[in-house]
């Protein structure tokens, strides 16, 4: 991710999704000497702006930024582990745009690609934001072997 921020996709500021972009976005923003804030769920940040209510693959939410987080202009990478139906990237879009910035690409660890959240960027007038993944979705289907004796317990993990 520093390889790939330090060159051609010129970013000023980096916002990480509550809770695990909090775990990948810092050590990219310390490697690249840029400023890292954070989007929160509602009520758990002072000095907050909510923005509008958006949909997820399981009920619906709430995302707030910090007042002064996002000026006219600041190109904005928004970073998060998972990438699913898109509606908590658009929800930060939408915040960071509210303010006058541009979201210059989204990045995750995955992208569940047929949950489509292409589709849901285009759909919002999005489809130019570039959304990268660091690994590929193919990479997670390879069926693997498990060890001789192995036994299921049966329990969701």
């Amino acid at each position: 991710m520093v390889d790939r921020y330090s060159g051609d996709v010129k970013i000023d500021k980096i916002f990480g999704f509550d809770a695990r972009g909090f775990i990948l976005g810092p050590p990219l923003a310390l490697a690249l000497n840029l400023p890292f804030y954070m989007f929160r769920k509602k009520g758990k940040m002072p000095n907050a702006v909510a923005g509008s209510t958006y949909e997820k693959e399981y009920g619906s939410d709430v995302l707030c930024i910090q007042r002064g987080a996002v000026s006219p202009g600041d190109r904005v990478l928004l970073i998060d582990d998972l990438v699913a139906t898109g509606g908590t990237l658009l929800a930060g879009v939408e915040l960071v745009e509210q303010f006058g910035g541009v979201v210059a690409e989204c990045a995750c660890i995955v992208e569940i690609k047929f949950l489509n959240a292409r589709g849901a960027f285009e759909a919002k007038g999005h489809g130019s934001i570039p959304i990268w993944s660091l690994i590929s979705e193919e990479v997670l289907t390879v069926a693997g072997e498990l060890p001789e004796g192995y036994v299921d317990d049966g329990e969701a993990h």
